[in-house]
């Protein structure tokens, strides 16, 4: 009987690797949708089929709140088995949602316990029904509801025993379709079909997908409603700037107290706060003026032109969607050229990268968890972050292109990223280390490409005799960028290199930390390997323990585990080291690279700030441009073999869960789960069954 199994399974596995490109792309997709649905049919309404037997019997009713801001159905006997407890049709005023507890005796336990609290949240379809799992028939049973202060419900009907309606997901259904569509291709045809510059179908699809991730983006950026109304004083700051420059000043228009000057060192905020100083929270504060130590380069290219144009000011959530937008954009367009310049294999005298790998590390490298991060919390830290690893994945971007160019697009590609590169500088300065690979690429390891398509190793791409033009305009945007950042910085600190963070009043007086060989280790374990910590739970992932005995101020914020402990795809860094020495050695060297400029990002960020998870933000471009040459150069040389396409969908599908877990996290103070909770709901509902 097996073998005839094995027979069949040969026989249609054969009868399928036979369709064509079209056809299977077609069968893939439709062969994801039936299971998909069959999965929602039963699978994921596994608790609708089991309560269609059941006989629904009302405990509570007419709920209302009393002054102390909750409810209590009576004790009721039951004496039965019961499997649910569900509230309906309740009216809700000034609140989204509630609490509600079941206590109960069974017959394990003859005084009565409670149960987890659980959230019931408005317009959320399935909040409100929770399943239970006594100790055999219970005996009594009550439901206690808490309303937030100020807030009220009234009316409804609490049930045991409900039926639970069938609820179809569409989102489910959609994300589930894809996840089998992209490995059944995957598994089924291999990953046959490779980049072919110009092709007018790869270059749409790649487009519709950016677009979709756009669109993904600003539902990202509006998510956290809390964020939207933006009610912090000190997260206004380019705003304030945008009116600053317009009065021609570039410090901020309020005044410093005039005890700060009095103090010897006015960067103690907890002597300040001691003393009674009132001061501005994480202001650049220098010679009795506030400005603002964030890079210029948002406010120049965003806040004060929106400013100037319409005379209201841009709020940071539009400036981050936007930001993000061109970072989604600069990143399709940094991996097309790339997998150009690197993917040509010269035996079979074509590229040797597969297209889906393509567009499957460019959507990684978009929602990777540290990107989710950052347009899913759009506040003003994160603005000059997201910005300049925009700027630098459109940079490198920019350097490919003009290695696969000539003539004069190669000197427009040149000029572009010359600017895009330098515009790191006003936005996240440790950043600017991406300009190593950049001359890289540039320098040391040209592969331009010659007139027959071939790739010309080792070609300076400027700084030649014979590419001074191309040096000149090479140089232009970078004197330029560099003329206004300077003058900036010296219009503030008198010092053309100093960016005022050191300056900021904050719980770190940055001026007096130092460098500390045990502090670095501690905060470069907890940004590299730290693993995260895992919970059964919605959202499935908690803080980190950072806590630590380190004997010394070290200021630390909610962290979800180290890169290479939670995102297996990066481990793929380690491909280009295990391939024969003759193979990929230009990616070898860039990989090697990119990994040592990490390396010093993080060694800054946490030996001078401290290990936030915004800051773990700061080396993840350059972490994921080496992890794409690493894959790229395994693909290359290994594109067909099927481990490796298996693995590498496994680690993708796992990077994007962790980037699901991320989002939803909650912790800090603002997380959906407190400020968005009928999204949140919404959400964790898609989990349970």
């Amino acid at each position: 009987m097996f073998a005839k199994y094995r027979q069949m399974h040969k026989y249609y596995w054969d009868r399928l690797k036979t369709v064509g490109r079209n056809g299977r792309i077609l069968t893939a997709f439709i062969a994801g949708a039936l299971i998909a649905l069959l999965l929602e049919l039963t699978v994921f309404n596994i608790t609708a089929i089991r309560d269609m037997g059941n006989t629904p019997m009302v405990i509570g009713s007419d709920i209302s709140i009393g002054e102390d801001g909750s409810y209590s159905t009576d004790t009721v006997i039951i004496d039965d088995y019961v499997k649910n407890v569900y509230i309906e049709d309740v009216y809700y005023r000034d609140t989204d949602s509630f609490i509600m507890q079941v206590m109960l005796t069974d017959e394990g336990d003859e005084y009565e316990y409670s149960l987890p609290y659980e959230r019931v949240a408005k317009g959320v379809s399935g909040s409100g029904y929770i399943n239970i799992y006594p100790y055999g028939r219970v005996h009594s049973i009550r439901v206690a509801i808490t309303v937030p202060e100020g807030t009220d419900i009234s009316g409804g009907r609490i049930s045991v025993n409900a039926k639970k309606p069938y609820d179809i997901r569409w989102i489910r259904l959609v994300a589930v379709t894809l996840f089998i569509s992209i490995t059944a291709y995957s598994a089924l045809y291999g990953w046959s079909i490779y980049i072919r510059r110009g092709d007018k179908r790869q270059i749409a699809l790649a487009a519709a997908v950016c677009a979709m991730l756009i669109l993904l983006g600003r539902w990202l950026s509006i998510s956290n409603e809390l964020m939207v109304a933006c009610p912090w004083p000190h997260h206004k700051q380019y705003q304030e700037l945008a009116e600053a420059l317009d009065n021609g000043r570039v410090s901020l228009n309020e005044q410093a107290d005039l005890r700060l000057l009095e103090k010897d060192n006015p960067y103690d905020t907890n002597a300040l706060t001691a003393e009674e100083i009132p001061y501005n929270m994480d202001y650049a504060y220098y010679n009795g003026k506030y400005y603002v130590y964030f890079g210029i380069v948002p406010e120049l290219l965003l806040y004060y032109p929106y400013y100037k144009i319409t005379g209201h000011h841009l709020t940071n959530y539009n400036a981050d969607f936007i930001m993000y937008a061109i970072l989604v954009t600069g990143v399709f367009v940094c991996m097309w050229e790339l997998m150009i310049r690197y993917g040509y294999r010269e035996k079979e005298k074509k590229n040797g990268v597969p297209y889906l790998y393509y567009i499957l590390i460019s959507v990684c490298i978009c929602l990777f968890s540290n990107m989710v991060y950052l347009i899913a919390r759009p506040d003003i830290y994160n603005i000059p972050i997201i910005s300049a690893a925009a700027f630098g994945f459109w940079g490198i971007g920019l350097v490919a292109a003009a290695g696969n160019s000539k003539g004069n697009l190669r000197k427009a590609f040149l000029c572009l990223a010359a600017l895009s590169l330098s515009l790191i500088a006003g936005c996240r300065p440790q950043m600017m280390v991406i300009w190593f690979m950049a001359g890289y690429m540039l320098l040391l390891e040209g592969d331009a490409l010659s007139a027959d398509g071939k790739p010309t190793l080792k070609r300076r791409l400027i700084f030649t005799r014979k590419t001074i033009a191309d040096t000149i305009i090479f140089c232009i945007p970078c004197i330029a960028v560099a003329i206004v950042v300077c003058l900036y910085n010296y219009a503030r600190f008198g010092n053309i290199l100093d960016f005022g963070a050191t300056y900021s009043l904050t719980t770190n007086d940055m001026n007096h930390r130092g460098f500390n060989i045990n502090r670095l280790l501690r905060g470069m374990y907890c940004f590299l390997l730290q693993p995260s910590v895992r919970v059964t739970d919605f959202p499935f992932i908690a803080s980190s323990v950072i806590d630590s005995a380190y004997m010394g101020k070290n200021p630390t914020e909610y962290t979800y585990g180290g890169y290479f402990a939670t995102n297996a795809l990066l481990l793929g860094m380690l491909g280009p080291f295990l391939i024969g020495k003759d193979r990929g050695k230009s990616v070898r060297y860039a990989v090697a690279l990119l990994l040592l400029l990490a390396l010093v990002v993080v060694g800054f960020d946490v030996n001078g700030a401290g290990i936030l998870y915004r800051y773990t933000c700061d080396a993840a471009p350059l972490l994921l441009l080496g992890t794409a040459l690493s894959w790229l150069l395994i693909f290359k040389e290994y594109g067909q073999v099927r481990k490796f396409q298996v693995i590498f969908v496994i680690a993708f599908f796992a990077g994007l869960f962790y980037s699901m877990c991320v989002f939803m996290g909650g912790e800090g103070s603002v997380n959906l789960m407190d400020n968005s909770p009928v999204l949140y709901e919404s959400v964790r509902h898609l989990f349970m069954i």
